[in-house]
């Protein structure tokens, strides 16, 4: 188990979205965050002075859709797109996919209902959760594509999902660009994922001496403490980062 308690003017905390804060659905589109975990991710994001922020595979305008009204920082699609103070992209891959790459892919995915092809910042991602059969020949598809992109792009096989992501983009290096702007500056980095796309900012909280915790089952991970699933990581933060003493409408101590 990650430590239970932490100093929060000491720590920079960083989340996952798909499978730790929310679980994975069928269809991008589908997940939205619910009120309570948006008013837990709000007083978190209180409580640290604002250092706090989404690191996703999403591009942020999804994160937004998915925890709106709320905005909070936000690394995107992997770290290509970046936001500190809740305003503009401050930093943008500058490279999109091709589009004959694009074409490509939608032209793949439209041969079967079960697949879904997610367009983002400089890349794009395969899922199949709906047709686990196809795992194979969808890893043919995006290799050979891959292979046609060389070195600026990279694959990423994820939970149910081939991506193909710029190369030069990844959490560890999203993590470590926020730790060099304030508020996140000078705090001990913890960083909560769930699938091998994390696997990069673990490697770099790790070795800044900072907290890396994957949630659901590990197998092999850089992550130095683990959480079951979901649920444990809403209640990790209300006990952690927010002691588990403050009524989270009005901010005052239960009684």
């Amino acid at each position: 188990m990650p430590p239970d308690k932490f100093n929060p003017s000491d720590v920079a905390l960083f989340l996952d979205v798909d499978g730790t804060l929310l679980d994975i659905r069928d269809h991008p589109n589908d997940v939205v965050a619910d009120s309570d975990l948006i008013e837990v991710l709000e007083c978190c994001f209180a409580r640290l002075g604002g250092a706090m922020s989404l690191i996703s595979g999403r591009s942020i305008a999804e994160v937004d859709r998915i925890f709106g009204p709320a905005v909070f920082p936000v690394a995107g699609a992997h770290g290509a797109e970046l936001r500190v103070d809740g305003g503009r992209v401050v930093s943008v891959a500058s490279q999109p996919l091709p589009d004959t790459a694009v074409k490509t892919l939608e032209a793949f995915a439209a041969k079967d209902d079960g697949l879904v092809l997610e367009n983002k910042r400089g890349g794009a991602s395969l899922h199949y959760r709906k047709v686990p059969a196809l795992q194979d020949e969808c890893r043919r598809a995006v290799t050979a594509l891959l292979s046609d992109l060389g070195d600026a792009y990279r694959l990423i096989a994820g939970k149910m999902v081939f991506e193909i992501a710029p190369a030069a983009h990844h959490k560890g290096a999203a993590i470590r660009a926020l730790l060099e702007r304030s508020p996140f500056a000078g705090r001990m980095p913890v960083f909560v994922g769930d699938d091998v796309t994390d696997e990069d900012g673990f490697h770099a909280v790790n070795h800044l001496a900072g907290v890396s915790v994957r949630v659901g089952e590990t197998g092999h991970t850089e992550a130095l403490f683990c959480l079951p699933d979901v649920a444990s990581v809403r209640q990790w933060l209300r006990t952690a980062i927010l002691a588990d003493q403050h009524n989270l409408k009005t901010g005052v101590k239960r009684s």
